[in-house]
């Protein structure tokens, strides 16, 4: 009777125990609160009481697709220093750019934050340029200066040229046809064929066949892979089983697998251009790596993810410019400024094969309406990521501790009313004077700056 007693005693507990749990799991969420929001280093930056104590809100439009445009509303309201996450500030000032991706005499650079990650699958023991240190960065921007310098660009533009002219037959036929396309579409085959031809040496052949065009989409697929596994890493430890698990919760397995079929089929493409050998070969980006191969101890796996984002980086950036482009230029308000590039191109050259790079960029309107083009449509409109060094270090005036993430987001940026007036107006006019202008271009970094700024950028 004893034992029963006991074990009577010992299961009217349980609910007691549970209830006890339960206050100490609820106390223990309510401490970690108030810290964030009142004790916590970056607790005098304003923003919405759900960000200021959980990364959540962040990453649920991160996942979403809408970060720029959330991260945007969030400087509307709160100005331009904004707390996005208990450890996370946003700005959109001119001098918040310089401040956290430039150099700066005297302070350190702000390295890479443990949540950004790119769109490349992940090779063990490999990173892309995008995503190495600051030595293994340098190291390999060396090895690609090469391929970009304006001169091996040059050696190339008859290839641009040969694509866009095909580009232009296609349009025209549907024009003729009267046929309706997606030019959207178009402008991302022949993106894709470019970047093919100019990084392995031949051509993807979207333009002209459907063969190779599943790619296209493969890309997108693997972007948007990417920032869900940059969310998961927002919710959770980066590496940890939890990060992992979060990853497989949001990210569902075909579209990981985006990721891993884009590269692998960029390692196909580049274990085939690499194995070509003799004097006779294409003067394409890989053939600049190869060259610097051995001098900057690049390996193999370095060169193929580092192809591979090539593909990505050359091709769905410039095609989806594009695209946004020529909505704006298209748009019948903006009538005077597609007449005006119109006038100005035909102006300058006689025929289309007068056209070429050292003439087009003396071309001053074209500048400008590609400049803004740029501006309230960049490719990447996010804040890339950097976290505040030892000692810490101010960002707009700001004193942030050490570890504090940190960016300043494209489009909040570009698109505020402080940098620029009527920001959501489509108006070149505004890089035309550049020194008396009152817009602040230098809110404007469509490809980043400072010693990690996009090399693709000439």
């Amino acid at each position: 009777m004893a034992i029963t007693n006991a074990s009577l005693a010992e299961h009217a507990t349980l609910p007691g125990l549970c209830a006890c749990l339960a206050i100490l799991v609820c106390v223990y969420f309510v401490a970690i609160g108030v810290y964030r929001l009142y004790l916590h280093p970056l607790a005098k930056y304003p923003g919405p009481v759900f960000n200021r104590i959980s990364p959540i809100p962040l990453s649920y439009h991160l996942i979403r697709g809408r970060l720029p445009f959330y991260v945007k509303l969030l400087h509307d309201v709160y100005g331009p220093v904004v707390r996005v996450t208990p450890t996370e500030l946003s700005f959109n000032s001119e001098k918040s750019w310089k401040d956290i991706y430039g150099s700066r005499p005297g302070h350190q650079n702000f390295h890479k934050d443990p949540v950004h990650v790119g769109s490349i699958q992940s090779v063990p023991g490999v990173v892309t340029i995008t995503m190495a240190d600051d030595v293994d960065h340098a190291r390999q921007r060396r090895a690609l200066s090469h391929a970009f310098s304006t001169k091996a660009l040059l050696e190339q533009e008859y290839l641009i040229k040969n694509y866009v002219d095909v580009f232009r037959d296609k349009m025209n036929e549907f024009a003729s046809t009267g046929e309706v396309c997606n030019i959207a579409d178009w402008f991302s085959y022949t993106t894709f064929d470019i970047i093919g031809h100019l990084s392995l040496g031949e051509s993807f052949g979207c333009l002209t066949s459907s063969d190779l065009r599943f790619w296209v989409p493969v890309i997108s697929e693997s972007i948007k892979a990417g920032a869900i596994e940059q969310a998961s890493r927002r919710l959770a430890t980066t590496g940890s089983r939890l990060q992992h698990l979060f990853l497989r919760m949001f990210a569902p397995t075909e579209l990981r697998d985006q990721r891993k079929k884009h590269l692998q089929f960029s390692r196909e493409k580049i274990m085939k251009r690499i194995q070509q050998t003799g004097n006779n070969q294409h003067r394409d980006f890989l053939y600049y790596l190869m060259n610097q191969k051995d001098k900057e101890n690049l390996n193999q796996d370095e060169i193929i993810v580092n192809g591979a984002l090539f593909i990505i980086a050359g091709s769905e950036t410039t095609g989806s410019f594009m695209a946004g482009l020529f909505n704006h230029l298209l748009r019948p308000k903006n009538r005077h400024a597609l007449d005006r590039l119109v006038n100005e191109i035909r102006g300058a050259f006689q025929n289309d094969s007068e056209i070429a790079y050292e003439k087009l960029v003396k071309l001053p309107w074209l500048t400008a309406v590609l400049e803004e083009g740029l501006r309230i449509f960049p490719s990447a409109p996010i804040g890339f990521t950097r976290a505040v060094p030892a000692g810490g270090d101010s960002v707009d005036g700001c004193f942030l501790p050490a570890g504090t993430t940190v960016s300043t987001c494209m489009w909040a940026a570009t698109h505020a009313e402080d940098n620029f007036k009527d920001p959501y107006e489509f108006r070149p006019e505004r890089w035309l004077d550049k020194a008396n202008t009152t817009d602040k271009l230098g809110a404007s970094n469509p490809f980043s700056l400072g010693p990690r700024g996009c090399i693709g950028r000439k």
